[in-house]
């Protein structure tokens, strides 16, 4: 499972990856050996995927290295605990010979991921279907149920291989099972590749350009005051650079100067002044903070258009632990990272930023989130724009894996994705889940991103996550019904 992301990225994995976990749960005595075996199989895989944890903790959150260590591991062990779940599903389904039953198992892999989207605080994160993004045609469906039916779709070969091994069919009904599931899977990938094709930018017509920054500044630089206004004056001068060059529409990263825009006077006057000087709009993240009650502070993302600050996006899904901390006061064994982390307001409004088009912003985190970016489309926005800060990570899988989570809303609500880092990886994505540009980690730049903006509403978009709770319910159903 885990050789299926980055950095491993052999991504043919996915369709294999709980094959053997599957075998070795039909030959299971007990409930508990088999939440064992899926526990146990699912917590190696997150100590494989998510390394660049520690590096969160012990370097940014001052944690001694052994302590960042047992948490990293505890928190392995909890996200295990989903995989425990879909072993226990599935001994309780006992599939055995049965082939309907077996295709039962897909389903209960969607369910459980869908149950990880929002269970305790939601984790999303390397959804079965990202490892899937540079396989183009297969991520076309995305768009028809978002990323639980590429899930099911995704496990089905392992189901159908687990009852071929398991069941030992025999003649006439192995080879239709066989030659069924290599049509199904034939057509999987021809319709997405006709899709992905048909989902191109249109030809002979030149694109809005949009400038996205990556300024390739570390939180050490960031952290330090003296650096303040060098990091100003070096966003300033890549945003009258990108104007120079065409642009209409500048993507500052997430909070890429360490300065409040709505309470630094100078700092909003600058960029209404810029904005207004090009007729242009502006989008770039900062900390909000309350006029009245100033201990509340939100981290935002503000519009400029044409001289004037017109719209605000605060951030509705935090990161735990990162922009506050759950359970604050029973985490006394990390009394130093609870003390690090601040606390962020939620954000309650989940609207476009409406400029000269209308944005739908997701910053960082937020990306991995479906819903999200699915509620922005459907409330009319043209184009995604997520900004972030993936320094943290720096050194890590972590910046690739979001990014290819980042893809995924690109397919899902056919919309051109503009991604603006401040270390990396900026990317300018296609409807289709294409990188048509990108900035490495840790190299400075600019893309110009001729992008279209798009208003047509996917299935996805339309009805949501409906195919995730057509899966909830068969497998209650199959859980319940044995006999």
């Amino acid at each position: 499972m885990a050789l299926a992301f980055p950095d491993y990225s052999i991504p043919w994995l996915a369709f294999v990856a709980v094959l053997p976990l599957l075998i070795a749960i039909s030959r299971s005595p007990t409930a508990w050996h088999s939440l064992f075996l899926g526990w146990i199989s699912q917590t190696i895989a997150w100590l494989m995927m998510v390394p660049w944890v520690l590096r969160v903790m012990s370097h940014y959150g001052g944690l001694p290295y052994i302590t960042s260590v047992l948490l990293f591991i505890a928190l392995a062990m909890v996200l295990g605990l989903y995989g425990g779940a879909f072993a226990l599903i599935v001994h309780r389904i006992r599939p055995a010979d049965s082939l309907g039953r077996w295709l039962v198992v897909p389903l209960a892999w969607a369910s459980i991921e869908y149950a990880r989207t929002y269970l305790l605080t939601g984790f999303p994160w390397n959804l079965i279907a990202a490892a899937l993004v540079d396989y183009t045609s297969f991520i076309q469906f995305d768009r028809v149920a978002g990323p639980y039916l590429i899930g099911a779709m995704t496990v089905a070969p392992a189901a159908v291989a687990a009852w071929l091994i398991v069941g030992r069919p025999e003649g006439i009904r192995r080879l239709l099972v066989v030659s069924a599931v290599m049509i199904l899977t034939f057509l999987w990938w021809a319709t997405g590749l006709v899709a992905s094709k048909l989902i191109t930018r249109p030809t002979g017509t030149r694109g809005i350009a949009a400038a996205l920054l990556q300024p390739n500044i570390s939180q050490e630089v960031r952290w330090n005051e003296s650096n303040l206004m060098e990091i100003y004056q070096r966003m300033m001068m890549m945003t009258r650079q990108a104007f120079d060059r065409g642009a209409s529409i500048v993507i500052w990263p997430e909070s890429s100067v360490p300065l409040s825009f709505s309470s630094t006077e100078f700092f909003r006057q600058s960029i209404e002044t810029l904005s207004h000087d090009h007729a242009a709009d502006i989008i770039l993240g900062s900390v909000a903070e309350d006029s009245v009650q100033t201990n509340r502070i939100w981290n935002a993302a503000f519009l400029v258009s044409n001289g004037r600050t017109v719209g605000r996006y605060d951030k509705i899904h935090l990161v735990p632990f990162g922009e506050y901390v759950p359970l604050r006061k029973m985490l006394f064994f990390a009394r130093k990272l609870v003390h690090a982390v601040g606390e962020f307001d939620f954000g309650t409004h989940d609207t476009p930023l409406a400029g000269k088009f209308r944005y739908g912003p997701a910053i960082c985190y937020e990306i991995v989130f479906p819903q999200i970016a699915r509620t922005q489309v459907r409330n009319g926005a043209e184009v995604l724009v997520t900004i972030t800060n993936d320094d943290w990570f720096r050194g890590g899988s972590a910046p690739r894996q979001h990014l290819n989570q980042a893809r995924l809303r690109a397919v899902e609500d056919d919309r051109y994705l503009l991604r603006a880092a401040t270390t990396g990886i900026s990317a300018f994505v296609d409807p289709a889940g294409e990188i048509l540009r990108e900035i490495p980690m840790g190299q400075a730049g600019t893309i110009f991103a001729d992008f279209h903006p798009k208003s047509t509403i996917t299935p996805y978009v339309r009805f949501g996550d409906w195919f995730a709770w057509v899966a909830v319910i068969a497998t209650l159903a199959a859980m319940i019904w044995r006999r």
